[in-house]
């Protein structure tokens, strides 16, 4: 009998302290956070490779940040980003140096990263 009411005790403290924790599944993450924003920026790199805009679309805010450790990382970002004044495919152009096209609308994008430096994989799917 005490070993019965020593596991039921160990079993509800077990489950209360992990409530609201989902093993292996994706949390949410502070969009200021330096490598939130620094995967963000590498990713639209990517983004703007997949895109049918002439012109190049630049990061302007992370709206929603998630992570989730697999093999690796994976993000899940729902990002606003402005169309600049940069051409697509004229060389290697740094965003930094590309103006805010004022004119045109920002564009919502859900982007998914998955992560794996020690393969040099960084794999960016929009969703």
């Amino acid at each position: 009998m005490f070993y019965l009411i020593v596991w039921l005790s160990v079993s509800v403290i077990i489950s209360k302290s992990s409530e609201g924790i989902k093993l292996g599944g994706a949390t949410n993450a502070d969009t200021n956070d330096p490598e939130i924003k620094e995967v963000a920026e590498k990713a639209m790199v990517q983004v703007n490779g997949k895109t049918r805009s002439r012109n190049l679309y630049k990061l302007v805010k992370i709206i929603n940040a998630r992570t989730q450790v697999v093999s690796g990382t994976k993000y899940y970002f729902t990002i606003l980003a402005a169309s600049t004044n940069c051409r697509k495919n004229t060389g290697e152009i740094n965003l930094a140096k590309c103006a805010v096209d004022t004119n045109k609308p920002t564009k919502q994008f859900n982007v998914e990263v998955w992560s794996q430096p020690w393969t040099n994989t960084f794999q960016v799917t929009l969703t």
